[in-house]
Formats: C-alpha cells, structure tokens, sequence
C-alpha cells in the first residue's frame, strides 16, 4: 500500500474507534472507499476487540493532539515525508534543521489516538516508547542503527529520531545484486554480530525478521526496530511470560516459546534468525502460515518439522539456472546450521548469536562445523511426541501393539523365542518411524501416513504368526476408521478379527476389542442396522465372559447410546445413554472430563428431541459450565453447546437468550476458525433467521450479507447456506422497505434452488415461506411471484 493510503488507513482507525463499537461496522460500510482498505480497516479493529497487546481504548469524545505534517519542525529536525507507518506510530524522513550540519534521520512518532486511552494504557505505550529509546542508547555497533536524540513535540506527542539507512530489506538486498550462497552467509554473519551487541546489553529483539534488517549503500546490515524488545535484567523471571501475543510478532519468524507465550531468553532470537537464514537460502519461508487459525500456526511453528533447504528451494520463484546453483551450494553443514539455530528445544539451539555466527565462519573457512544432526533415537521420540495431536490415534495404535505384542511374549513357550519375536515387533516399529526422519526421505510424512504404509508390510514381517500379526493389524485399522479411511480399514479389521479368534479365542478381551473397532466402522459407513447387532451381541457376550466391569464394555454401552442417536431413535438413546451413566456409577470407573463433557451434551439433546425441555436446559447450562472449566477461553464444542442450546431456548419461548447464545457462539468460532468455515457460516445464518424473529433487520441484513459473500467462496459445499442467506437477505430487506433489492435476491435465491444438485423439498419449503411473508409486506408484486395477487 502506499505510504499516503497508510495514513489513510490509520486516519479512518483513529476515527472509527472514537464512535461507539455497536456503529462501527455501519460506519465503516458507507465510507468511499476500495475493498482492500475496507477489509484492512476491519481486521485492525477487529484485532484490538480481540484484545491485542496495543489495544486502545478510547475515552468519549477525545480531543487529539495536533499530528505533525510534512515541513514542520520537530526539535532540531524537519519533517521531510512518511517512510511508513505502523499500529503505534509513523516513521518520518527527516533532516538536521538548525544548520550545524546536514544529516538525514528517520523521526519516529506516536499516534495522537494512541494518547487519548485510559491513563493506565497511555501510561504503559509510553512506557514502551520511552523502552524503546533506552533500548537504543544503549546499543553502539555498526550493525545496529543508532539513536541521535528524542523528546515531545508541543502538543505532548513523544518522538525518537534515530539513523536513516537509506537501504533495502535484507532479503531484496541479496535478489537485486544476485549473491550466491557464500555472499549471503557473509552477510547474515553481520545481521547476526548486530543481534549479539543486543544480546551482550541483556536485550531481547523479539521481532527479528528480513524486513527489520536494512542494508546500505555500504553493504552493510543495520538492525532496526526495537518496538517490543524487552531488557532482560529489568524482569521477573515470569513477566515476559504472555506479553507478546501474534499481534505483537510476526508468526512466521517466531520461536515456539514465543508462539506458546512462554517466558523469552536469547534463545529466542537465535531461532528466528535461523528462519531468516533459511528464508535467505531456500528462496521461501519454512512455514507459511497466512489463512491459518492460530492454534493451526502455533501446531505448525512448535510441532512440524521443515522440510530441507533443498527441497524447499524448488517452491522457490526463482530463475532454474540460479535454482540449480543454489541447491549446488546447499551442502549438508548448511543444512545443519540452520537446523540448529532453528530447534524445537531452546536448548538444543546455538547458545547465543555469536555462536552461530561463528559456525558460519567456521564453514565458510573450510572448518568442521558445530552443529550435528540429532541422533536416531532422539529424532524417534520427538516424533511421537511431534504428532500426539494430529494423529493421536494413530500413535495410540503403535502403542498398543506394543502392549499387545509384550503381552503375547509373556505367552511365549520358550524365552528364547519370545525375545526373537520381540526383536522382529521392534524392527517392524522401527521401520514404521524410519520415514520420520528428513535427513533420510527428503521430507517428513506424518505419523498416519507411515502408520497406512506399514499395514502393507505385515503379511511379509508376520506370515503365520497371528499372535503378533493380529493386534498390529487390529490396532493400525482402529487408527484409519479414526481417521475416516474406511474402504483401508475393513480388510484389516475382519482379518484381524479371524487371527484374533485363532490366537487368542472367542472369549479373549483383545477380540472383543476389534469388533468394537468393526461396529464403529459399520456406524461410519451409515450400516445402523449392523452397527447395533454388533453392539447388542457385544454387550451380552461380554456380560456372559464376566468382563462387564471393563472400561471397554463402558465404552460399548455408550457407542450403542450415540448410535440411536445419530440415527434419529430418540428413545432408545436416552435409554442408551443413561445405561452407561449407571454402569459407570456402578463399577466407580470414571471417564476422562471430554467424554463425560460429550455423554451429558448427547443427553441434552436427547431430551430436547423428545421433548423435556426442563431436563434438556438443566443437561445444557450444566454442560456449558463444564465446558468453560476445562476451556476458560473457549472452544469449538463449548460454541456447540452454544449454539444448540439457543435452538433449546427459542423452544422455550427465550428468543432473547438464544440470540445471546448464538452471537457467542459466532465470535468463539471466529477466533478458533479464522476466514470461512462450515461452522462459522452456519451460525451466521442462524443470526440472521434469528434476527429475523426478533424483528432486528438491519442487523440480521449485516449477518445475511455476510452469510451469502462467505456460501459464495465456499462454493457448492454450502450451496443450501447460499439459498437459505439469500431468500432471509430478501426478506429483512423487504421489512427495510428496500423492495427492490428483496425481490433481485429472492429471485436469485429460488434460481440458485431450482439449479442446485439434490433439490431439498425443506429448503424449498422455507424458501417458500420467506417469499410469502415478503408478499404480504410488499406493495402488491408481480402476479406470477406471488400466486393468488395481481397488480
């Protein structure tokens, strides 16, 4: 954006935060202005509703200070023009105005509205700015620009003036004079004896990234930008702990103590200098985060693996021939380096800048490097852990083979031959986890995809032993119905199924265990009906083996519960599910907090289906307490329990309480989903229809507009949202008296009905609906829009 659309943009910031919350979007939607900076001036607002580290909160009616302009005088120095600006302030050019000699300099300011807060806020961004300028007094190094002086303009607006350096990013720097590898390693050698002298003052950047990095005329790098550094002496041990937030850093370069809000050491830079380095070499970042939520940025910052430099080169927009260079000079120290500057474990990273920067020297010299890959072992224990979250499942599923396997060696004849079989299992495993590891695939695969290729190796390790090959395959098709791969996990199961009854009997725990695991696929691929038998003949079997005190057999009355109810069955899920409540008062065995969370919403909304209203609101408010304990910051299931309670509450003639259920919902899932989701579009149209019944259309119009732009990008995946935003924009506009509109987006509305793939007759009907409450509020319309009028 240009610099004088900047300002703009901060301009219409200020303005909008001076009005009440409740008018800004109204606001905001009749100023002439492009999309981008519509959209720009919307994410900032909505950043500091979300209560971002310089969130401002205005005072009524504030008078601002008179912001300098171009040509005035500050101090010593003149205002020449806006380099840039930023959520705090605006950097001017400026000049030695007094003539005792000439000299650029770059005037950084705050933002008048930033000093009109509450006292206590004005109180702490001053503190920062005034951090700031501390911060630099104390740094002296040619790789880091330089403080000259700073003060109050008249009207109390504080300023820092600091060194111009009339330059370009460091990453440009190096495409626009085409350095090769060794240039670039020289370079960033530079940047990082500019952090060191940081490091040496106790000072923390915090915001490293190529953009804070400016190098001359001269070639040389100067760090810049010390905003949100913090002077370590100065803390407690704790009190850097959540001080920065996403907002406050740029994700892509930060560390994942950073990311996590954790307390910052050093340490903390070298990581992200190792992001700047790689992004200096491979031509790409090692994670690329835009459009992720952020609990998806930090599982990508702090869990996953980058690929190497090699690799990543080819994503790279660059020219082949200097491709291929590149991936020539890319030797294996290179690749070391930078993996350990940018270690998961803080640790495990250089122990200070200065120490990378002399392995780089040390390998540009033709020395033995520092940094070493980290061993076998290591690697395989960090990626268990690495992907717990996203294919926990399928680790479950590792683990236990191995409780099955030791199992079946304690059953073992001679012990000889059980620590063959143990040998052969662990080899097996071993294999699997092989594919973790980048320095030997090129990449890293997930957990679940070596899982699915090991299934394919069984038969080859395990060919007529059923004892070991029988809870491996069980376990690995547990992990792909988990994971909704149903066609791969059939053919496990059922023939795990057969070397389990071989192996072990009929009767055995460990076989009852699959054919849970076959009843769970039969309920996913839609088969009720061979669901439930398998569930029924489940549970008395087991009773009739004396394993009826079993967790497992808690968690088969509770399938048997959640099957009824996701086929409709109201009744016998009720009967279900309050079944495996009393087992589970029975036999004291406790479930985890999740489960015991979804069993008492599955109750709640099977009363609410058979009509115990009083039961199902009791089961709900209880649930939502629950739910708020164990997420105090919100979740996806806690805005489920919102939201279907508000359906719970419209029932019980609440329709207030429901909109307040609703609109909770809608912000939680739009901090948890960031962009367009399912989940979000849903509940937006549920605000809109609710609206509608509260008779709030020009609210419930802003949520249908939204409604109908988020179905339109989402495409045929949400072409019933799309029908039903569009015929409810009709009818709020119609009860606007905006007739005309009404009728172009009803028309649109039943269009896109009649053309969607699988007609709905519900749709169609509340289509129909909608279209005659707007016939009865509008003048008299078209005879064939409304059968039974004519003009």
């Amino acid at each position: 954006m240009a610099e004088r659309s900047e300002i703009e943009l901060l301009r219409l910031v200020e303005e909008a935060l001076r009005m009440a919350e409740a008018d800004r979007a109204m606001w905001l939607a009749e100023q002439d202005l492009d999309d981008g900076t519509r959209a720009r001036v919307r994410q900032l607002l909505v950043a500091r509703a979300e209560g971002s580290p310089d969130e401002t909160r205005i005072m009524p009616a504030p008078k601002l200070p008179a912001f300098p302009k171009a040509g005035e005088r500050i101090g010593s120095y003149e205002l020449i023009r806006p380099l840039e600006a930023g959520g705090m302030g605006v950097v001017f050019l400026g000049r030695r105005a007094d003539d005792a000699y000439e000299q650029q300099v770059a005037i950084k300011l705050i933002l008048p509205v930033h000093l009109v807060a509450d006292p206590e806020f004005r109180r702490q961004l001053i503190g920062r700015f005034e951090a700031e300028r501390n911060i630099l007094a104390r740094l002296n190094h040619p790789n880091v620009a330089r403080i000259l002086d700073g003060g109050s303009t008249a009207d109390g607006i504080p300023y820092l003036v600091m060194e111009f350096v009339d330059g370009v990013s460091l990453i440009n720097y190096c495409a626009n004079h085409n350095l090769e590898t060794r240039a670039r390693l020289e370079l960033f050698a530079k940047v990082c004896d500019g952090v060191q002298e940081a490091h040496r003052n106790l000072i923390v950047h915090r915001d490293l990234k190529p953009d804070n990095v400016l190098v001359g005329a001269d070639g040389e790098p100067r760090l810049l930008d010390f905003g949100i550094a913090k002077i370590l002496e100065r803390e407690a041990p704790d009190a850097d702990r959540g001080s920065t937030a996403l907002t406050a850093m740029t994700p892509a370069y930060a560390s994942p103590e950073q990311v996590r809000n954790e307390t910052l050491t050093t340490s903390s830079d070298v990581y992200s200098l190792g992001v700047v380095l790689y992004q200096l070499l491979a031509g790409v970042r090692p994670y690329e985060l835009g459009g992720l939520r952020p609990s998806e940025a930090e599982h990508m910052v702090c869990e996953t693996v980058p690929e190497p430099m090699r690799k990543a080169l080819e994503r790279a927009a660059i020219p082949d021939p200097e491709r291929r260079a590149r991936r020539a000079e890319l030797r294996s120290d290179v690749e070391r380096i930078v993996a350990k500057a940018m270690h998961k474990e803080s640790s495990r990273r250089y122990r200070s800048a200065q120490e990378l920067a002399d392995d780089i020297r040390r390998y540009l010299d033709g020395q033995p490097v520092l940094a070493h890959p980290d061993s076998s072992l290591y690697r395989t224990s960090k990626f268990l852990r690495r992907n717990r979250v996203a294919s926990g499942i399928a680790a479950l599923a590792l683990v236990s083979i191995l409780g099955a396997t030791v199992f079946a060696f304690q059953q073992a004849a001679r012990a000889q031959r059980a620590a063959q079989d143990m040998e052969q299992v662990n080899q097996f495993l071993v294999d699997v986890l092989a594919a973790s590891d980048p320095f030997e695939s090129g990449g890293e695969i997930t957990l679940a995809q070596a899982v699915d290729q090991a299934a394919d190796k069984i038969d080859e390790r395990f060919s007529g032993r059923p004892e070991l090959s029988a809870p491996i395959r069980g376990a690995l098709g547990y992990s792909m119905v988990s994971r909704y791969q149903l066609e791969s996990a059939e053919p496990l199961l059922l023939q795990s199924l057969a070397e389990h009854r071989r192996a072990f009997g009929e009767a055995d725990l460990r076989t009852f265990r699959i054919r849970e695991a076959i009843a769970q696929l039969r309920q996913e691929q839609s088969d009720f009906a061979a669901a439930e038998a398998e569930y029924i003949a489940l549970i008395a079997d087991m009773e009739s083996s004396g394993l009826h005190s079993t967790p497992l057999f808690g968690m088969v009355l509770s399938n048997l519960g959640n099957l009824y109810l996701a086929s409709g069955d109201y009744a016998k899920a009720d009967t279900g599910l309050r079944r495996a409540q009393e087992w589970e008062r029975e036999t004291g065995l406790t479930r985890p907090p999740e489960d015991a969370l979804a069993m008492m919403s599955n109750l709640a909304q099977v009363a609410h289906e058979l009509g115990d209203l009083k039961r199902a609101d009791e089961l709900y408010s209880e649930a939502l307490q629950r739910a708020t304990a164990l997420r105090p910051e919100g979740s996806l299931e806690t805005s489920t329990l919102l939201s279907n309670r508000a359906y719970l509450l419209n029932d019980l003639s609440q329709p207030e309480a429901a909109m307040e259920h609703w609109q909770k919902a809608s912000a939680m899932r739009e901090m948890m989903l960031r962009g367009d989701h399912p989940m979000r579009l849903t509940v937006i149209v549920q605000l809109a229809r609710q609206s509608q019944y509260l008779d709030r259309p020009d609210y419930g119009l802003q949520q249908a507009e939204l409604a109908v732009a988020m179905a339109e990008r989402m495409g045929e995946a949400q072409h019933a949202n799309l029908v039903y935003a569009l015929a409810l924009r009709a009818s709020l506009l119609s009860s606007l008296g905006d007739f005309t509109e009404s009728e172009a987006s009803m028309q649109r509305a039943e269009h896109e009905l009649a053309i969607g793939e699988g007609r709905s007759a519900g749709m169609a009907g509340v289509v129909e609906l909608l279209r005659a409450r707007i016939c009865r509020e509008a003048p008299p319309p078209p005879a064939q829009a409304c059968p039974g009028k004519t003009d």
